[in-house]
């Protein structure tokens, strides 16, 4: 320890023996310093000074005029006049053909052209086919390297004034109209016609329950016309075994289904289908009648069994005509025609079934008496098939018309009856099967029916609803509401509406200027390059004449010994230049003494690391601590964020003595965050054990390969 003490000392007198030694000292000292101050206070508040960077704007916005806004639209003149007060940039509003010009030139760092569709194409927000509206943004990339990416803060201003002002546009314009409407609303005239509009809706609104009403009974009329032709084709069965399959007589009356007009169609074309095969049931039962007497003289009990099953089916016949007699009266009023035809015809019928029944208890008691009123019978059956065919006949005439205007008439689903039995079956077969497809058909037609029925209540409820809310708005004076809501001053309520979020920024850490965020960069890097220095100006070397006067001291003495010198001047350097950092450039710093710390600490890891390196390698190792300071330039996280750098700088940043060096000194700047700062200075101090053992042990096998290196340097006679 004695020996490495006389070493130092012995140094420090040696480098204070002359001026010149003294001077070249001070320079060491000085250089570092005068590295960081210049640079940052260069860079201290850049961003305050862009307003003297000029920024060109031409506008050729010819603007936009609609209907929809009573008002002319120029957006380009409204952005002009807003960036005239905005001081960010020096902003120059000249013509297209000189600021695309002046971009070209270099008079202008940049120029955005508003071109003369601008407004149009804005205002095609309202339209199906939306125009993007585009500026044309010219920067001159060739004038500055950070200029151009600096002004894309400018262009971002102009748009996003662009985007405000057209909001703030369309917003008051709206609101304009509103409150102009709100006035008109507040007249007498308005509200009288407010409430007869009110009136009108209540009235439709009651005409559609209505028409739900008669759909929903034109819905019904479509069950008993299928019940009638259930017991009509009851008892065509009845009258004849061969009835077995169903015919294709109604298969048109599909077609009308799927609509409202369709469905109330296959009602009526079903409905007189009906009534055919009612009328033609009743004729093969008047057919049947000869048949019936006739073999009643071979088996009075089978023929009295089947007429009594006849009247059973013509009395539920009756009972259905009953029901489609009520249903149409609803509708059509007790005086109608049909009415009185239909209750003819049920009165007919009622005498047919007594006879029936009448002729059916004669033939069990004696057969004369029942042959008897043979002819009577028959002329009863006769009687109420005609009284069907007027009812068809009214039916046709008078609510037919009724049913929305159908397009298509009722087909004749009669057929012609022949004389022979043959003949008769075929026709009744034909009969039935048209009374199974009409009976599919209304059940369909019911389903349309009663879903527009079901429709048109619900748009009755819906109509109700808002003649309901509408009159409680007009009694209640809602008017008025509306205009205080609005304000008086559109322009204001427009300003808010374009704009209703506003950014509060609360910075973490804050940092007073851009000088102090920089300072850790511009401040520790000239402390590597004064490390550099100092092992190209002072000798790394101990001479022979002082090893001597020592006593031949071992080399880890020689070593550690003369670092001392180097140590002294480092700590010199980074005293002087953090120094000058607090004291006149008064960069920010939270922990100030911590801000002395790094760099005292950062400035003896530098100066021992190239020191090792020179002891170590010579002139490679001067070489070795060039290439350090080109990789930690960009690579210790000081300016850019390694995120944003290649990968493998990212990978190689953590193993560089300046990246925890910056960390500590940014912590004293900002604020220490979970130990941060000590945790980098023992990240910093972790770069000195390898640096020992290199140059207390390792470097013992190098001593030959210097030896060769410098002879072979020396040979060259021009290296040194």
């Amino acid at each position: 320890m004695n020996t490495m003490w006389k070493l130092f000392t012995g140094d420090i007198k040696r480098l204070t023996s002359n001026v010149v030694s003294i001077i070249i000292v001070i320079g060491l000292v000085m250089i570092p310093g005068l590295f960081t101050w210049f640079n940052v206070a260069a860079c201290w508040d850049p961003f305050s000074n862009m307003k003297n960077l000029k920024f060109a704007v031409a506008n050729v916005d010819e603007g936009y005029r609609s209907d929809l806004i009573p008002m002319k639209v120029t957006v380009g003149d409204q952005v002009v006049n807003a960036l005239r007060a905005n001081s960010q940039l020096d902003w120059t509003i000249t013509s297209k053909a000189d600021a695309v010009e002046g971009a070209r030139s270099g008079k202008y760092y940049a120029a955005i052209v508003i071109p003369k569709s601008f407004s149009k194409d804005m205002m095609t927000f309202f339209s199906d086919d939306v125009q993007h509206a585009e500026l044309t943004y010219y920067r001159n990339e060739k004038k500055n390297a950070l200029a151009p990416n600096l002004l894309n803060e400018g262009t971002d201003e102009v748009a996003a004034e662009i985007n405000t002002t057209f909001a703030k546009t369309i917003t008051s314009a709206g609101l304009e109209i509103a409150s102009s409407l709100a006035d008109q609303l507040s007249k007498p005239e308005a509200k009288e016609q407010l409430n007869t509009f009110n009136a009108n809706i209540a009235d439709f609104a009651t005409r559609l329950d209505d028409t739900a009403d008669l759909l929903g009974t034109y819905s019904a009329l479509t069950d008993t016309a299928g019940a009638l032709l259930d017991t009509s084709n009851s008892l065509i069965t009845q009258v004849s075994s061969a009835a077995k399959q169903g015919g294709k007589d109604l298969a048109s009356a599909k077609q009308g289904v799927t609509d409202v007009v369709g469905a109330l169609g296959t009602t009526a074309d079903a409905m007189s289908s009906a009534l055919d095969a009612s009328a033609s049931s009743f004729g093969a039962v008047s057919d049947s009648i000869d048949k019936l007497y006739s073999d009643a003289n071979d088996g009075a009990t089978t023929a009295a069994d089947e007429l009594d099953r006849q009247a059973t089916a013509i009395g539920k016949q009756t009972e259905k005509y009953t029901e489609i007699r009520n249903t149409l009266a609803g509708i059509l009023g007790n005086d109608s025609s049909i009415i009185t035809a239909i209750d003819r015809s049920i009165a007919r019928q009622n005498r047919l079934r007594q006879a029936l029944n009448t002729a059916a208890t004669d033939i069990r008691q004696g057969n004369q008496d029942a042959q008897d009123q043979h002819a009577q019978v028959k002329d009863l059956s006769d009687q109420a098939q005609n009284s069907i065919a007027n009812i068809k006949s009214d039916f046709t005439a008078t609510v037919k018309p009724q049913i929305d205007s159908l397009s298509s008439t009722v087909s004749d689903a009669s057929g012609i009856l022949s004389s022979g039995a043959t003949q008769l079956d075929s026709t009744l077969g034909d009969l039935k099967r048209t009374s199974d497809d009409a009976s599919d058909m209304l059940s369909d037609a019911r389903t349309t029916l009663d879903k527009v029925s079901g429709k048109l209540r619900s748009a009755g409820a819906e109509l109700a609803s808002f003649n309901s809310t509408l009159s409680d708005a007009l009694n209640s004076g809602d008017m008025s509401m509306v205009k205080e809501v609005l304000g008086n001053d559109p322009e204001t309520l427009a300003s808010t509406l374009a704009a209703p979020v506003q950014l509060r920024r609360k910075a973490v850490f804050p940092v007073a200027n851009f000088g102090s965020s920089m300072a850790p960069f511009y401040t520790l890097l000239p402390l590597w390059v004064g490390a550099l220095l100092m092992v190209v100006t002072l000798k790394t070397t101990v001479s022979r004449r002082t090893r001597k006067a020592l006593g031949d001291p071992r080399p880890h003495r020689l070593f550690l010994g003369h670092y001392g010198v180097f140590a002294l001047i480092a700590l010199l350097q980074s005293t002087v230049s953090l120094g000058g950092d607090l004291l006149f450039l008064r960069v920010q710093a939270v922990h100030p003494l911590l801000f002395m710390l790094s760099g005292w600490l950062a400035s003896l890891v530098f100066s021992f690391f190239t020191y090792t390196m020179v002891v170590s390698f010579g002139n490679v190792g001067k070489a070795i601590g060039v290439l350090m300071l080109i990789v930690q330039i960009s690579g210790a996280n000081a300016a850019y964020p390694v995120q944003m750098l290649p990968d493998f700088i990212a990978k190689v940043s953590p193993f560089l003595p300046l990246t925890h060096a910056v960390t500590m000194m940014r912590a004293a700047i900002a604020g220490i965050y979970d130990m941060d700062y000590w945790r980098a200075a023992g990240m910093l101090l972790a770069f000195v054990p390898p640096l020992l053992l290199l140059g207390l042990l390792l470097r013992k096998p190098l001593v030959r390969f210097n030896q060769w290196y410098v002879a072979k340097v020396e040979s060259t006679k021009v290296l040194g």
